[in-house]
């Protein structure tokens, strides 16, 4: 309770918090869990949504934590400093109410000069790059205590959220590259008890029979329990799955944790019904964290607004979105929880659509801000043409091999689709043009491979990496008689 009334208390003040103290909560938090069981649903007013916030106290803290963010950001930090001074604008004027003043940071920015978005307070310790699939990647450094309060943050997530628990063992099989997940998830893992593989990004026979071989470890469950996984390598193992005629009886599986990629309903259908497995479809992203998000079971995501102002701003105008509009989603990182480097309005390129004005959410976590689950890139030049769009109807047709490539190319009858579907029967691009037939299509165009594509079209599962190991010798499991 003393623990629990510090971090009251830090949060209310908006100064830093305290990493051991965190820790120390964790480790209460584990310690009751395993001499009382699961906790109630009472336990859940300890995490973010939990309970529903007084909208007043809500916007005076947010005010408190986006000022402090921005007076640090405008003295420390290069970049910002030589804007207000070219700009004249004094930082102490900028508030919730005029923020928008201000123009994004976008990623281009920080990809150019990521050392000019550094505090020149800070201790930076890890440099952190994204993937770069959508081209050069972006660099982000993080301190000690950034690295610690994410790390404890995300402990207690797996144990309320996820059920994470001593006995289960977690496998990621997200790059190599991405150190920063690598990192936090492993000390996350090691204040809950629980195991964790690395495996990274390596061929899905290989992560198949990873999950399916017995472990024989004392205190922990037979199998790999828990799978991390982006959605475009989640799409070859559920496609291997199927392929090889594994079941859901070969795996231990309770939980599949999806991010870094657009999640489509089938498949998360598919993945559900191939691997055994709850889905959950989550989003972060280097630049941001720890703010993160949730789906919720109504289909909102749900970010959390107490470690990040959140804005939701139309792609063209930059004026904030209407009620049931797309935009694209900004945030700005308070520095309660980021010390290094510092992001005002940083343009995350990823696109949500405010629910609309009738909408209000009465799901388990209507507590925290909620928006539609993030709808991907907007691309062939209609608005309805997301990524999202685009899964949903491609990963319904079972003749479509996972993962999904396409891409949407103009011509003077509207946007073409080319869709990678080898030995496809000839009633497919008349199937697809039916379910999309709410999409502003001219037509489907089936290639056999993705070099036919007009434009490229990578995606996280072709960062796979080398390994001296290699698939069982067979195209069909072996099972031990369960």
């Amino acid at each position: 309770m003393i623990r629990q009334m510090r971090y009251g208390t830090a949060m209310l003040r908006g100064g830093r918090l305290d990493p051991a103290n965190l820790r120390a909560t964790v480790a209460d938090l584990r310690a009751t869990i395993e001499e009382f069981g699961d906790p109630g649903d009472e336990a859940s007013a300890m995490l973010p949504g939990g309970v529903e916030p007084d909208p007043e106290i809500q916007r005076i803290m947010a005010d408190r934590r986006l000022r402090r963010t921005v007076r640090d950001a405008a003295a420390h930090v290069p970049h910002y400093r030589r804007y207000f001074a070219e700009a004249g604008l004094d930082p102490r004027h900028i508030t919730l109410d005029t923020l928008a003043t201000l123009p994004p940071t976008t990623k281009a920015a920080l990809r150019a000069a990521p050392a000019a978005f550094v505090s020149d307070r800070a201790e930076p310790v890890l440099l952190a790059q994204t993937t770069g699939t959508t081209g050069t990647p972006t660099s982000v450094w993080f301190s000690r205590y950034e690295l610690e309060l994410a790390a404890a943050l995300s402990a207690m997530s797996l144990l309320m959220v996820s059920g994470c628990r001593s006995r289960h063992t977690v496998m990621s099989t997200i790059s190599s590259r991405a150190t920063l997940a690598k990192a936090v998830v492993q000390q996350a893992l090691a204040m809950v008890g629980a195991g964790f593989v690395a495996m990274g990004t390596v061929d899905p026979l290989i992560i198949l029979d990873r999950l399916a071989a017995p472990m024989h470890l004392p205190g922990k469950e037979p199998q790999i329990t828990h799978l991390i996984i982006t959605a475009s390598l989640l799409g070859s193992l559920v496609q291997a799955a199927e392929d090889d005629g594994w079941l859901p009886a070969d795996f231990g599986l309770r939980e599949i944790m999806v991010g870094g990629e657009v999640l489509s309903d089938p498949l998360r259908r598919r993945a559900e019904a191939a691997l055994g497995a709850r889905v959950i479809d989550a989003y972060s992203m280097t630049e941001t964290l720890p703010t993160a998000g949730l789906s919720c079971e109504a289909g909102h995501l749900h970010l959390s607004s107490e470690q990040a102002h959140l804005e939701i701003v139309d792609p063209l105008t930059g004026a904030p979105a209407l009620p049931g509009e797309v935009g694209g989603l900004v945030v700005t990182p308070y520095t309660q929880y980021r010390d290094t480097t510092l992001l005002l309005r940083y343009e995350t390129g990823d696109l949500v659509r405010r629910l609309p004005a009738a909408e209000s959410p009465s799901c388990s976590l209507s507590g925290m801000p909620a928006t539609s689950r993030i709808l991907g890139r907007q691309s062939g030049g209609a608005p309805e043409l997301t990524t999202r769009a685009v899964l949903d109807v491609l990963q319904a047709e079972r003749s479509v091999p996972l993962p999904t490539r396409y891409a949407l190319v103009e011509d003077p009858a509207g946007p073409l689709l080319y869709v990678v579907a080898p030995q496809a029967p000839p009633s497919l691009p008349g199937r697809i043009e039916e379910r999309a037939r709410h999409l502003p299509l001219a037509g489907v165009v089936l290639v056999e491979d993705r070099d036919e594509l007009p434009l490229p079209c990578p995606v996280r599962a072709d960062l796979v990496e080398h390994s001296f190991e290699r698939p069982a010798e067979r195209r069909r499991p072996v099972r031990s008689g369960r």
